[in-house]
């Protein structure tokens, strides 16, 4: 947890947006983590990796925490 990767917007979803940090790994980053609405998919941002679900295979991400103005 903490790494700052960029990732790339692969699904926009009501409640989020997945980004695809590595080949093949994607997280989740909720609506309240995002600091802009996000457009389409493609768009590249910075995020936070603030949970790893190892069980259930899943990553919360944040571009909030990913801010500037956050750290």
């Amino acid at each position: 947890m903490g790494q700052t990767p960029r990732g790339r917007v692969t699904r926009l979803i009501p409640f989020g947006v997945f980004v695809e940090v590595a080949d093949g790994v994607q997280g989740l980053v909720h609506r309240d983590e995002l600091t802009r609405e996000v457009a389409e998919a493609g768009a590249e941002m910075n995020v936070v990796v603030t949970d790893v679900d190892r069980e259930r295979r899943r990553l919360l991400l944040s571009q909030r925490r990913a801010a500037p103005d956050a750290r």
